[in-house]
C-alpha cells in the first residue's frame, strides 16, 4: 500500500490531534519495531503516560503489559511484515482499576513508492462487551444442547415455514426419525401427524403465528414403523430480541402407558360398579370428613326405600345410640389405616330396627394417605335371632342333662327331710333342735342347687358386665357336681391368687364352661380327675380343663365348632359350635390339645379389658 510523502501529510501536531479524539485505538510503528506515534486511547490502554514514547519499542516503555503479551505483539508485527497483510490479534489486558478489557487488534503494513516498508499502521476496538455476548452466547447453547440431550421428551424446533430445524435424541428414540431424515432432499419425508389430526395440527401452528399460546394438548403420533401412540405435546414460540417470530418449539411426552392405566382404570371401575349395583351387601364410600360419597342401590331395597325417600343423609338413620361407637372406629380406622369390623343398627322404613353387620377398609394413594373409607354391609337380624334360638335350644338340652343329676341330688336331701320330720314327733327339745339344724341345712342346699339350675335356665338381656371368674366357676362346679360323683369323677379346682374380674356376658360365660365341663366329664367312662386351673396373663383370664378322657382323634381336632360335627353317639355338635360363638362374641380365643387315650386340655382366654366390637 502507497501513502503520502511525508511533505504532503498534515503536521505531526495536527495528526495527533486529530487521532487522540478517536474512541479506538491507533498506534504508528516503524519496521524497526520503535513507535512513530499513538493516541491517547493507546497510550491508556497500554498504561503508557510518558510523553518520551516515541522512538522507543515496545518491551522498552514502561507499561502494565506482562512480558508474554510483549513478545506475541512483537511475533504478531514480524508476521505482519513478512506477510505483507494485515494480521489480526486479540489480548486481554488488566487496567489500573483491575478491569479487565478485550482489544481486538489489525496491523496493517505500508511500504513507500519504491516498496519499501514504511509504516505499521495498528487499530483497534474494545471488544469487551461483545465478548461478553459471545460467551454469554456459548454458554445459553451449551446449555440449550445439554437440555437437548438430557430431557426425555422429545422436542422439535420449526422454522416458521415449517421446516425441521433441530430434533434431539429422545426425538429420534420416540419417533424413530434422526434429524437427517427431514433433510429437503430426502425424497421420503417423515411424517409424524396421523391423517385425522393434520387439519388439528395445522389450526394450532396457526395460533402459535399469530402470537396466541397453545395450552398442554393431548393427542396421538406416529412412529417410523407405523404405531399410533398417545403423546402429550406443548407449543411455544421462538421469537427474536424484537418479539418477531423466528419459529416453534414442540416438546412431546409419550403418555402411552399413562392412557393404558387411565382406560384399565376405567374399565375397572365399571366392573366394580356393576358389582356394587347389583351386590345385596351395603356398600358405602365415606370421605376422611365424614361425608358419603356413595351408596349402594341394596341399601333402598334393604331399608325398604325408595330412591328419593331418604333425606339428607343415609348416617341419620343409624340408631342414635350406635352412633357414638361407629364414629370412634371411623376415625380410628383412617388414624391407623387399619379396617374395622362392628354392628350397628338402621331405622328400616316401617320402623323396626335392622342389625347390621359392617366391615370398614381405609382406601390408601400413592402416598400412602387414606382417601376414603369403603364399608360393606348386610343385614344380620335374623341371623342374630337365629344365633339366640340357638344358644336357647343348646341351653334347654344342657338343662335337661343336668336335670337328672339335678334330681338325684335334691332326692337325697328331700329322704333326710322326710325321715327328720318322722323323727321330730317323737324327739325331745333338745334332740328337736338339732333335726331342725340338720333340716335347714338340707333345705338351703336344695335352695342353691334350684337356684344355680334357674340362673342357667333365666333368659337374661346380653350386657357386658365385669364377672367374678372364680365364683362363675364354682357354681358352675357345684351344678355338675353330681354328675361327676356319679361316674366317681373328682373335680380340682386350682385359681390363682389376685384374679380379676373379666369383662362378658355372665350367663354366656357359665353356658360356655357348662358345656366344656360336661363334655369333660362324658369323656370318662369310669373314675378319674378333671382340673381346672385358672391363671391371669397380661390382659386376660386364663381357664384351662384338663381331664383324662379318651382324648380327640388329631384330624378331628381341625373341625371342632363345626355344626353337626361330634364324637358322641347322640351328639348335635352345637355344643362346641356355641362354646366357640361365646368366645368369638367376647373377644377371646379356645385352644383345644388332645392325646388319644390319655385326655383333653381345653385353654379359654377372656379378655380383663373391653376389645373393640365388644
Amino acid at each position: 500500500m502507497n501513502i503520502l510523502e511525508h511533505d504532503e501529510l498534515p503536521s505531526v501536531s495536527t495528526f495527533k490531534e486529530m487521532i487522540d479524539v478517536l474512541p479506538e485505538f491507533v498506534c504508528l510503528k516503524n519496521p524497526n519495531g520503535t513507535w512513530a506515534e499513538a493516541n491517547r486511547f493507546a497510550l491508556n490502554i497500554y498504561g503508557i503516560y510518558e510523553e518520551s514514547y516515541k522512538g522507543k519499542k515496545l518491551e522498552d516503555l514502561p507499561t502494565r503489559l506482562p512480558l508474554e503479551m510483549i513478545e506475541r505483539c512483537k511475533l504478531s508485527d514480524q508476521k505482519a511484515w513478512s506477510t505483507g497483510k494485515n494480521i489480526k490479534t486479540m489480548e486481554k489486558i488488566i487496567l489500573e482499576n483491575g478491569r479487565s478489557v478485550m482489544l481486538e487488534l489489525i496491523k496493517h503494513p505500508t511500504y513507500t513508492e519504491d516498496g519499501k516498508p514504511h509504516l505499521l499502521v495498528v487499530t483497534g476496538r474494545d471488544i469487551t462487551s461483545h465478548k461478553q455476548k459471545e460467551e454469554e452466547l456459548s454458554v445459553a447453547l451449551d446449555l440449550l444442547e445439554s437440555v437437548l440431550k438430557g430431557t426425555t421428551d422429545a422436542i422439535l424446533i420449526l422454522n416458521t415455514r415449517q421446516e425441521v430445524i433441530k430434533v434431539n435424541d429422545a426425538f429420534v428414540q420416540m419417533f424413530g426419525w434422526a434429524e437427517e431424515d427431514f433433510a429437503e432432499d430426502n425424497p421420503l419425508q417423515p411424517v409424524i401427524t396421523p391423517d385425522y389430526l393434520q387439519e388439528e395440527s395445522n389450526e394450532i401452528i396457526q395460533l402459535l403465528k399469530q402470537g396466541q399460546s397453545v395450552p398442554l394438548h393431548e393427542t396421538q403420533r406416529i412412529h417410523k414403523d407405523g404405531t399410533i401412540f398417545d403423546v402429550s405435546a406443548s407449543f411455544s414460540n421462538i421469537c427474536d430480541m424484537k418479539g418477531k417470530i423466528m419459529g416453534f418449539v414442540i416438546v412431546y411426552r409419550d403418555i402411552t402407558s399413562q392412557k393404558k392405566v387411565e382406560r384399565a382404570l376405567r374399565e375397572s371401575e365399571a366392573k366394580y360398579r356393576l358389582i356394587a349395583e347389583n351386590s345385596t351387601d351395603l356398600i358405602t364410600v365415606i370421605d376422611t370428613d365424614g361425608s358419603v360419597q356413595y351408596v349402594s342401590p341394596s341399601h333402598f331395597a334393604v331399608l325398604g326405600y325408595e330412591e328419593g325417600e331418604i333425606k339428607g343423609s343415609i348416617l341419620d338413620l343409624i340408631h342414635p345410640d350406635d352412633l357414638e361407637n361407629l364414629s370412634e372406629q371411623f376415625i380410628k380406622s383412617i388414624r391407623d389405616k387399619e379396617m374395622f369390623q362392628t354392628e350397628f343398627r338402621l331405622c328400616h322404613r316401617n320402623g323396626s330396627w335392622m342389625l347390621i353387620e359392617v366391615s370398614g377398609v381405609p382406601v390408601l394413594t400413592k402416598e400412602g394417605q387414606v382417601e376414603s373409607l369403603v364399608t360393606f354391609a348386610r343385614d344380620v337380624t335374623k341371623a342374630k335371632q337365629t344365633e339366640e334360638l340357638m344358644l336357647k335350644s343348646e341351653k334347654l338340652s344342657v338343662l335337661g342333662e343336668l336335670a337328672a343329676g339335678v334330681a338325684h341330688e335334691i332326692r337325697n336331701p328331700l329322704t333326710s327331710l322326710k325321715g327328720f320330720t318322722k323323727l321330730l314327733s317323737d324327739a325331745d327339745d333338745g334332740i328337736r333342735q338339732e333335726y331342725l339344724r340338720i333340716m335347714e341345712s338340707e333345705l338351703n342346699r336344695i335352695n342353691d342347687i334350684v337356684s344355680e339350675l334357674m340362673l342357667v335356665a333365666k333368659p337374661q338381656a346380653v350386657s357386658f358386665e365385669y364377672t367374678n371368674i372364680k365364683d362363675l366357676i364354682y357354681s358352675v362346679v357345684r351344678l355338675l357336681e353330681t354328675q361327676a360323683i356319679i361316674k366317681n369323677i373328682q373335680i380340682w379346682v386350682n385359681i390363682q391368687d389376685k384374679i380379676p374380674p373379666v369383662y362378658g356376658v355372665e350367663n354366656q360365660l357359665k353356658q360356655l364352661f357348662i358345656n366344656l365341663l360336661k363334655n369333660a366329664i362324658e369323656s370318662m367312662d369310669a373314675e378319674g380327675e378333671i382340673h381346672i386351673k385358672i391363671e391371669n396373663r397380661n390382659h386376660s383370664i386364663v381357664i384351662m380343663i384338663m381331664d383324662q378322657g379318651c382324648g380327640i382323634p388329631p384330624e378331628r381336632l381341625k373341625t371342632l365348632g363345626e355344626p353337626f360335627y361330634t364324637t358322641k353317639e347322640k351328639g348335635t355338635g352345637l355344643g362346641l359350635m356355641v362354646c366357640f360363638k361365646i368366645i368369638e362374641e367376647h373377644g377371646g380365643e379356645i385352644r383345644f390339645s388332645s392325646v388319644e387315650g390319655q385326655g383333653t386340655k381345653v385353654e379359654i382366654e377372656v379378655p380383663t379389658i373391653p376389645v373393640q366390637g365388644v
